[in-house]
């Protein structure tokens, strides 16, 4: 190839790789793989590796970032990035409106609000539309030229298409352009990133946004690139003529950077309060963070003649969603066991309101996190929560740690029943041995009865916990030897209630072979690895009779899953209950036999939400067709069925370029049978 046509080539593979860059970030569209893409890329690679007299910054070619730094330059921003007051309820937020409308000698404001994505903010500059300078916020005065770091960022355009904006416009951008955003990290890529972390051996990341600014200021560039960050925009500084807050945000959307697509106009106060409701109502089921939404005065004259007040401009401001962290004292450290004989440490707090509920109690999950944290008792702890699960402790305050206090120790003895607890070589658990532990006991029970095994209604805890005082229930198969006369006039049973349960539990002999095998409390195997053994063997029997190296070969199941499940169908005691639940009328149904064959030997992955079915509807229409259901993605995976909201499944598909399916494509490969 001549230099000529080396030129033309180079220049037209540099338009295609951006325009799918910016297809993917800013648009949320895909029209070729990500193997695709890669191939391109390679191909640009090649010919400039052949040409480098035709290498120029703004190739994609050049986001693998330069040598390691010795430190960070020191950059003044052209104006301020100021701080945000802030507000968290309504009365706050009407109180700030009735402000500005003093100051402005008006009631008519109008406002744009925006989603406040919890990461690190940025200023980039752009000189004759290409990347000159990416620093950090800094003191707000100051920050830190992390340019190239910057560059590693694909969301990030490394040349912005000026020509797209109104001419009268563009002169002004050609000659200085600042873009200020958030540099974050995506759920899926944090998760991703803790679990490299636990595989090296190393202690998780405390959250996202610390994950992000340490990303961002790392002296080698391919550190940051191996992040996995990404941006969104929310201010176009430069005055370009834009009159508004939302015409800054559709500037930064013609240039190429990405926005959030929840960002909204809102005509009045009452509107930013319900669009931050309805968002509060949604933001953990979101692929990123956030903690509230930022609210502008929308005119921007409106906007400067308010002015500055402190650090914070008096039209701003972060209206945040009930706190997720708050600090308070451990009381005490106690140890709950679970039903595989668990031991799990659990902090009981001074009580303390996060996220809109009192906290009194943390999980502290296993000795090694304990000494992570060097958590101890009458420590205070900054405690997080993060949807309705039980919250964690992330980091203890040692400088008000009180004198005399002693690092906490895992017991040696079981809480419960006094037996010598042990942890298994290669796992951070401490476990009770002891089959007949009082506190596995009740925790088997419960777990047995739950909606995901023998669902059974009416056995709450409470129930369950009443049958095993009376001396009724110390297995599961005792559940079906209770009749009627045995319950009425036990504590909380009367005629009507005796009857009800029994029929309940009745109603729950037939179960499906997935269900029965979660039921058990096999340590190590949660829903999805019932369902692959079911699916694999067919019928219990099978299962029961399946030795170690059968069960390792089911994809997803690995040695240890597969040792013990194993080993609990050879234990006399587990296969003396199986038989004695069979001679008591339970009911096994086999796994769904095949249908079709016209998906044998494809492997499917689903991944976010269907609109036409549920998963498990998924799963099942997959292996009807004789095709098979991983729970995650690798080289063996054929198909990734991606509905919405997708998490990392669909990222590491990409990655390994396996085909990915929208709902509707799904549905024909389901239906060439």
């Amino acid at each position: 190839m001549t230099k000529v046509r080396a030129r033309e080539r180079i220049a037209k593979l540099r338009r295609e790789i951006e325009r799918h860059r910016e297809l993917y970030h800013v648009h949320d569209r895909q029209e070729i793989s990500d193997a695709a893409l890669d191939s391109l890329k390679r191909e640009l690679l090649t010919l400039e590796q052949q040409y480098p007299d035709l290498v120029t910054p703004d190739s994609p070619t050049q986001r693998v970032g330069g040598r390691p730094l010795a430190q960070f330059a020191k950059v003044r921003h052209a104006t301020p990035m100021l701080s945000l007051e802030d507000a968290f309820d309504a009365d706050e937020a009407r109180a700030w409106e009735a402000r500005l409308q003093k100051l402005l000698h008006t009631n008519r404001l109008d406002y744009y609000a925006e989603v406040k994505v919890d990461g690190v903010s940025l200023s980039l500059v752009y000189e004759d539309g290409a990347l000159v300078r990416g620093a950090t916020r800094g003191d707000g005065q100051v920050g830190e030229d992390v340019t190239q770091n910057v560059k590693t960022i694909e969301a990030v355009p490394l040349r912005i298409p000026i020509e797209r904006l109104p001419k009268a416009w563009q002169a002004a951008a050609r000659r200085r352009l600042e873009v200020r955003g958030e540099v974050f990290m995506r759920r899926d890529a944090f998760e991703r990133m803790n679990r490299s972390q636990a595989k090296a051996g190393l202690p998780p990341f405390a959250n996202p946004r610390n994950a992000s600014a340490g990303a961002v200021r790392q002296l080698d560039p391919a550190v940051t690139a191996s992040r996995r960050l990404t941006f969104v925009a929310w201010d176009v500084p430069t005055d370009l003529g834009q009159t508004t807050h939302e015409e800054s945000h559709a500037v930064a959307k013609t240039l190429g950077f990405p926005t959030i697509a929840l960002n909204r106009h809102c005509p009045t106060l009452d509107s930013v309060l319900a669009l931050h409701a309805s968002i509060g109502k949604r933001r953990e089921k979101l692929h990123f963070w956030l903690d509230g939404i930022v609210v502008n005065v929308n005119a921007i004259a409106q906007f400067r003649k308010l002015g500055v007040a402190g650090k914070a401009p008096r039209g701003a401001l972060a209206f945040k969603y009930p706190a997720e962290q708050a600090t308070t004292v451990v009381e005490d450290i106690q140890v709950q066991v679970g039903r595989t004989g668990a031991l799990t440490p659990v902090a009981h707090l001074k009580p303390v309101p996060v996220a809109g509920t009192t906290v009194s109690r943390a999980t502290l999950h296993n000795q090694d996190e304990i000494d992570r944290l060097e958590v101890r008792v009458k420590d205070t702890v900054i405690i997080e929560k993060a949807g309705d699960i039980i919250p964690d402790v992330v980091r203890v305050l040692e400088n008000l740690r009180p004198a005399g206090t002693k690092p906490y120790r895992m017991p040696t003895a079981c809480p419960i029943c006094g037996h010598k607890v042990h942890r298994p070589a290669g796992e951070v658990a401490h476990y009770c041995p002891n089959e007949r532990c009082p506190a596995r006991l009740r925790e088997s029970l419960y777990h047995f009865v739950s909606k995901s095994a023998f669902d059974i209604a009416g056995l709450g805890r409470n129930i369950i916990d009443v049958f095993v005082d009376e001396g009724l229930v110390a297995t599961p198969a005792d559940f079906f030897t209770l009749t009627e006369p045995q319950l009425v006039g036990l504590p909380l049973f009367a005629e009507t209630k005796a009857k009800n349960v029994v029929q309940a539990i009745a109603a729950a002999k037939r179960v499906p072979l997935h269900r029965f095998i979660l039921a058990l409390g096999i340590r190590h195997v949660g829903e999805q690895t019932a369902l692959d053994l079911a699916a694999h063997f067919g019928t219990l029997g099978r299962v029961r009779a399946a030795s170690v190296d059968a069960i390792d070969q089911i994809e997803d199941i690995g040695g240890t899953v597969a040792q013990s499940v194993a080993s609990y169908f050879a234990a006399p005691a587990n296969r003396k209950l199986i038989d004695r639940l069979l001679r008591l009328g339970v009911r096994v149904q086999a796994a769904e036999r095949t249908s079709s064959t016209h998906l044998q030997g494809a492997t499917f992955v689903v991944t976010g939400t269907l609109d036409t079915m549920t998963r498990d509807e998924a799963h099942r229409r997959i292996r009807a067709a004789g095709g098979a259901v991983a729970s995650s993605v690798s080289n063996k995976t054929t198909y990734v069925v991606v509905g919405s909201e997708p998490g990392t499944k669909a990222e590491k598909a990409r990655a390994l370029g396996v085909t990915l399916l929208n709902e509707e494509d799904f549905l024909k490969v389901l239906g060439r049978g």
